[in-house]
């Protein structure tokens, strides 16, 4: 397990669990892993990792530590997705197998693959003037037109699922 966190510009560093314990604050010496903004205390929050399940809790912050826009009040447990936010910090807490390609960097986004054909919603229409782009996936062999329905279905889902991941975020930020 690790830690994913993102500051207020956008920028993510990576905090592997390397022990059992992982504290987070403003202070230089004491912590694991320093959060250097004025809204962060010198010792804010822990992680700690017993049988393989995370779990956070405050270390008696000013501004609080907030699990999913909910304050904390005791030791909570921490899953996969969920977000934790320390002042202008979020964080969330990643497998280890999910990689990163370093700070500032978000992480990979799932494979899914570009539909090749797709028939145009009218007809008499027709495909639209000009060169049609290159697949960026060659197909392996002829898609029949449910099994690109099923993809289109796929691929729009995921899309629906992300844009509302988003703006839950976006709402939680904002109701703060």
């Amino acid at each position: 397990m690790k830690l994913v966190i993102e500051d207020d510009r956008g920028t993510r560093s990576v905090v592997p669990f390397t022990g059992e314990e992982v504290t987070l604050g403003r202070a230089a010496e004491g912590v694991t892993w320093r959060l250097t903004d004025r809204n962060v205390s010198r010792r804010h929050a822990r992680f700690t990792r017993v049988s393989g399940a995370v779990f956070v809790e405050d270390l008696g912050s000013l501004t609080g530590t907030w699990l999913n826009g909910e304050r904390l009040s005791g030791r909570r447990r921490v899953r996969p997705g969920d977000l934790v936010e320390i002042g202008d910090y979020d964080l969330v807490v990643a497998p280890e197998g999910l990689e990163a390609a370093g700070p500032g960097t978000p992480p990979p986004l799932p494979a899914v693959s570009i539909i090749e054909e797709v028939e145009p919603l009218d007809a008499t229409r027709g495909p639209a003037p000009g060169p049609a782009p290159a697949p960026a996936v060659a197909p392996a062999a002829p898609a029949t037109a449910r099994a690109v329905r099923l993809r289109l279905v796929l691929v729009l889902g995921a899309a629906a699922l992300a844009a509302g991941l988003l703006a839950g975020l976006l709402l939680a930020r904002l109701a703060r």
